[in-house]
């Protein structure tokens, strides 16, 4: 890993993304004012930020009110093009806040699971055999067409054959 610092994307450039276009306007006052504030002086502020855009009548209220206005889903996808963060690592903050969530339900659970194999990162974890995407195990396929062998024999033997006529007169032609 790199030591030097990622390169942040300017406020203007963050402006034009599609994720700051799908926030409220307080949101995108929000994303401004924290990432200028950050630019500026290196120094990011969410409770500043937080007071400035949902004008908070105090401190303490903006401090409260930051925890989440932070952890919205929407502004952390604004944050993470705004420090560059990579898709990995944005992938990985979204496991270990479903790790850490006691009301996981398993349609989020299974959301979580549809995009780590989107995005290719389900095939890279440990205890995967790192088989490409979309690619059946070989094991998986023997045992499926092998399962499918007994039930095509199963079949025959259930399906009684009629009998043969004993004599050919019986036989009819047209």
């Amino acid at each position: 890993m790199s030591t030097e610092p990622r390169k942040r994307m300017s406020v203007d450039d963050l402006r034009l993304t599609p994720e700051f276009q799908r926030l409220t306007q307080k949101q995108q006052l929000f994303v401004v004012t924290y990432c200028a504030g950050g630019l500026l002086d290196g120094n990011y502020d969410p409770i500043e930020a937080t007071r400035t855009a949902y004008q908070c009548k105090s401190a303490e209220v903006a401090r409260i009110m930051s925890y989440s206005v932070v952890a919205n889903i929407k502004i952390v996808a604004v944050l993470n093009r705004h420090f560059n963060t990579e898709p990995i690592e944005e992938f990985l903050v979204l496991v270990d806040r479903a790790i850490r969530n006691k009301h996981l339900t398993i349609a989020q659970l299974q959301a979580l699971k549809l995009k780590g194999d989107i995005l290719g990162y389900t095939t890279r974890l440990p205890g995967t055999n790192n088989f490409p995407q979309g690619t059946i195990p070989r094991d998986v396929v023997d045992k499926q067409n092998e399962a499918r062998k007994e039930a095509r024999a199963a079949k025959r033997k259930e399906t009684p054959k009629p009998p043969l006529p004993e004599k050919p007169s019986e036989y009819i032609l047209e």
